[in-house]
């Protein structure tokens, strides 16, 4: 386990008065360069949105569930050090086509726009497919995850 998820969990499980720790550690994207940039997006309050392949919890998440509301997650930073807790408070399922205009405005990133989001997360995502050889479609399913910043280092 990563010690600096635990120390940042023990910080804010005695602030809120706490007894789980049931708790996810991630970051976000598939660099460290984009793990830094999205992070210093929830940091500045402008990224409150994520969104991932439904098929990927299947393949590349080895098998791990599916996000719920009030799940908690600590976020790493590129040299995977944790940095802040975020907690879900919406998630939806839907086809790719489907995702809207506050959908993108909500991720926080560039324009903040739909057509922003769609440049660059269908190459993000084609890429994750390439993995397993799955072609990219907009009937595939994205879940996609609001939050709230909850805690910060």
């Amino acid at each position: 386990m990563n010690q600096s998820a635990i120390s940042l969990w023990e910080r804010f499980k005695k602030e809120q008065s706490m007894t789980h720790d049931k708790y996810g550690v991630w970051a976000f994207g598939n660099s460290p360069e984009m793990a830094d940039e999205l992070l210093a997006h929830v940091l500045s309050g402008e990224k409150t949105g994520t969104s991932s392949l439904h098929l990927l919890y299947k393949r590349a998440f080895e098998n791990e569930k599916l996000p719920e509301v009030g799940d908690y997650s600590i976020i790493l930073d590129g040299e995977e050090q944790a940095q802040a807790i975020i907690c879900t408070k919406v998630v939806d399922i839907l086809p790719y086509s489907d995702i809207s205009e506050v959908h993108g405005y909500l991720e926080g990133e560039g324009a903040r726009t739909l057509a922003y989001w769609r440049s660059v997360h269908q190459p993000f995502f084609e890429q994750e497919l390439a993995k397993y050889q799955v072609p990219f479609s907009e009937e595939l399913l994205v879940v996609y995850e609001l939050f709230e910043l909850v805690f910060k280092n």
